[in-house]
């Protein structure tokens, strides 16, 4: 399995090794569930947000001091165990309370199944550290390890202890550990843009992002405005759309979240931001379009679209709307476009030819 670096890609996955572990994330990839995915833009409490990967460098990783203060009192107050993650009937209860009162989820699965999806832990090599006080469960923290490194999964603990500072408590304890084993990289996943709740995760310092277009790992300090990719695919759909309507063509957004191994030719899948026309074939039938922005490339490549699911029926089409899919096969591919005055151009020939052929 190749993780190559991409701004999407949705790979599955039943077992990683380790030193499969440290690739994938080592190139921006992350694990949730069987999903090892790539996501520059991604959806977030129903809407799309960018996000860049983060990792703490550990070879010259100093303790901030406000930071060691925490460890050190907290350590004379709790009781940590880590080992191989083995869901408890305590754990569970506790993932339940947190996903419930602190991040309101309305259906929280059972642990085990958001963690593994029917896996094993021993087939991601995932482990657990738990924080006990006196014998009692208040928090706990999952992370997968490679051989180099651990990405953190995450992270519960119980809402009547929150004044020690536990969920930050729990990720300080994986980095002590990672240095006590010798490992090189902390991993503590994405991060959104403009999303205060995700901060914590720059409080340890010595933090990298992933900088897709160079495959290296920059000081988050570097961070800039284009690498939120969010505002240029918005800007980039948002203009194709307007002028596609003015045209006189339907044109709406379509999102999905297909499988996608990265590779150096056009694919439909490749991409989970799309503009959606429907062109009429004969009386009641539609060859649907799909448009999007390659971020790599710096282009728009045009697409037909079959076998989607959902399906696009008749009512869909007529009161055209966002759409998100969860597959769509290629049927034709058309070629790219620069801008949207080309792209525009390349969809009126071919609404001339499925209309010459219907």
């Amino acid at each position: 399995m190749e993780f190559r670096p991409a701004h999407y890609a949705r790979l599955l996955a039943e077992r990683l090794s380790l030193t499969q572990m440290d690739e994938l994330l080592a190139n921006g990839y992350y694990r949730n569930g069987l999903d090892i995915c790539a996501n520059s833009v991604r959806m977030m409490k129903m809407d799309w947000v960018s996000a860049v990967m983060l990792r703490v460098r550990l070879a010259d990783f100093v303790w901030k001091k406000r930071l060691r203060k925490l460890l050190r009192s907290n350590d004379l107050k709790f009781q940590i165990e880590c080992r191989p993650f083995l869901p408890t009937l305590e754990m569970e209860a506790l993932w339940q309370r947190y996903k419930n009162d602190v991040h309101g989820w309305r259906n929280v699965p059972t642990l085990a199944k958001h963690i593994l999806r029917g896996q094993t832990a021993d087939d991601f090599n995932t482990w657990q550290l738990c924080v006990y006080s006196g014998g009692k469960l208040v928090a706990f923290s999952l992370f997968d390890r490679g051989l180099r490194s651990i990405a953190s999964l995450e992270a519960a603990y119980n809402p009547d202890f929150s004044q020690h500072s536990l969920g930050i408590y729990t990720m300080l304890l994986e980095i002590a550990w990672c240095q006590a084993h010798g490992l090189e990289f902390y991993y503590p996943g994405f991060f959104p843009k403009n999303d205060p709740m995700f901060d914590y995760k720059l409080r340890p310092g010595n933090v990298e992002y992933f900088q897709v277009e160079s495959a290296k790992w920059q000081p988050i300090e570097a961070l800039s405005s284009s690498d939120w990719k969010l505002d240029e695919l918005s800007l980039r759909h948002s203009a194709l759309q307007s002028l596609l309507q003015t045209a006189g063509f339907y044109a709406a957004p379509g999102f999905s979240h297909c499988l996608y191994q990265p590779t150096d030719q056009p694919a439909l899948s490749g991409s989970n931001l799309q503009t959606i026309v429907p062109l009429l074939i004969g009386t009641d039938k539609y060859a649907m379009l799909f448009l999007h922005w390659d971020l790599e490339q710096s282009t728009y490549h045009v697409f037909e679209g079959r076998n989607s699911s959902p399906q696009m029926d008749l009512a869909s089409v007529q009161q055209l709307k966002a759409q998100h899919f969860f597959k769509i096969e290629t049927g034709n591919y058309f070629g790219t476009a620069k801008t949207p005055t080309e792209v525009l151009l390349l969809v009126q020939e071919i609404k001339q030819w499925v209309t010459s052929h219907a």
